[in-house]
């Protein structure tokens, strides 16, 4: 694809369309068989009512591609030519007078009036060249999404569609300005993969014309796009460029954002394997104390992809690495979190005293945070982890702790002594 710079003016926008040649003829078609039908005995009115009971509904057609004449080109050029410049010039006034009447309109309340009076406005682009057309319908569009005018979206966008495949798509020379405007209208009416489509034209010419500004600011551009598609897939790719950006140019804290960027869309992509390597790799470049704070967090989560991954070893060195690191900040939240999941870790893996364990260390981080609700269902978990081993006087001591928080809480007070209950007579004597 050749791309350039300038503009080529449009030909005449007032060309029949086919369609409605078609349609004539059909008209014209149906007419003489119901005529011959009536003529032969039928009835015509049950005949025509059977044909539109078994044909398709019409589509309306899109207000922008219903060309009919219009007063202010009383005599449009031929095909191939297009409007003097002094017509081109007087044009656009008329055009910027019926913009202003159809945002009086709007502003009146009367919305199907203003758009009706932008179709026509934006027919009338056509003789300008595709830029000028496009520009205009990224400008309508901005109104129509702030208007949730659902149909001037759609036939914007249908518009924009026609004008990229017909300069665009083709072995035909390809405007860069018009590449960049499509792009934006696409954007403009939420038609995002044609967008995309477009950015990724725009980033093959700017990669061959050795322009890193621009790169950057198309690979932006599409990250936000994947991101508000959700497509995080994708989205890691332009962000692995940007990040390339901010490491050549030593940016630190544009290279921080958009690894903890990328450690976002990884998790989101269930990519444990990059969350893992961009966290580890945050961890290394966090220095001032704000971003330190951060650390335990970013260990918990990296503990947590690796138990994901099935490396259960490391998921529990990093586990405890998370503990440490949190109880060191005296972020008790986190420390608890870490211990609960290595106890859950430890029980899966039926490893039931070294569970005991860490629960045993989860009450000290409990207490600290002076969160009862935490102690009384650690109390509750060591009770099940000794019922399951047959230590009936440990759990039943277990559950006895908990039902004493449950009496402070008001709550779960029923279950504590049902399972003191249900210990005391499984572990009594049979004589």
């Amino acid at each position: 694809m050749k791309i350039i710079t300038g503009v080529k003016p449009g030909g005449n926008p007032y060309r029949i369309a086919p369609i409605r040649l078609h349609r004539n003829r059909a008209y014209f078609g149906l007419f003489f068989w119901i005529l011959g039908l009536t003529f032969s005995g039928f009835n015509a009115s049950s005949a025509l009512g059977q044909l539109e009971n078994s044909a398709p509904p019409l589509l309306p057609p899109n207000p922008l591609e219903v060309l009919i004449p219009d007063p202010l080109v009383p005599n449009p050029p031929k095909k191939n030519q297009s409007l003097t410049p002094e017509q081109l010039r007087e044009l656009e006034l008329a055009l910027n007078i019926l913009d202003a009447e159809a945002s009086a309109e709007l502003a009146a309340g009367n919305k199907p009036a203003a758009f009706t009076i932008w179709y026509r406005e934006l027919r009338l682009w056509r003789y300008f060249g595709p830029l000028p057309e496009v520009r205009a319908l990224t400008r309508v569009g901005t109104t129509a999404w702030e208007q949730q005018e659902i149909t001037a979206l759609q036939a914007i966008d249908a518009r924009l569609k026609v004008i990229h495949q017909e300069y665009c798509l083709s072995p035909q020379v390809c405007e860069l300005p018009l590449l960049q405007a499509l792009a934006m209208g696409f954007e403009t009416v939420r038609s995002r993969d044609l967008a995309l489509t477009v950015y990724q034209q725009l980033l093959t010419d700017a990669r061959d014309r050795n322009d890193a500004s621009a790169e950057e600011s198309i690979l932006t551009n599409m990250g936000r796009l994947y991101l508000e598609k959700l497509d995080y897939v994708n989205a890691s790719t332009p962000y692995q460029g940007l990040l390339s950006f901010a490491v050549q140019r030593r940016d630190r804290p544009q290279e921080l954002s958009y690894l903890e960027q990328l450690a976002f869309i990884y998790t989101q992509a269930n990519d444990s394997q990059g969350a893992i390597a961009t966290r580890q790799r945050l961890v290394t470049l966090y220095s001032n104390p704000q971003d330190i704070a951060k650390i335990p967090q970013l260990k918990l989560a990296i503990a947590t992809d690796y138990e994901r991954l099935g490396q259960l070893q490391t998921a529990i060195a990093s586990y405890e690495e998370a503990y440490t690191f949190a109880w060191t900040q005296q972020q008790f939240y986190i420390a608890s979190d870490a211990l609960e999941r290595l106890a859950r870790l430890y029980t899966t893996l039926e490893q039931f005293d070294a569970a005991l364990e860490v629960y045993e260390a989860l009450l000290i981080v409990e207490r600290r945070a002076y969160n009862l609700y935490g102690i009384m269902h650690t109390y509750d978990r060591m009770g099940q982890i000794y019922q399951r081993q047959n230590a009936y006087t440990q759990a039943i001591q277990a559950f006895q702790n908990g039902l004493e928080i449950a009496q402070q809480l008001k709550y779960q007070e029923t279950y504590f002594t049902e399972q003191i209950d249900q210990l005391v007579r499984r572990s009594r004597p049979l004589f």
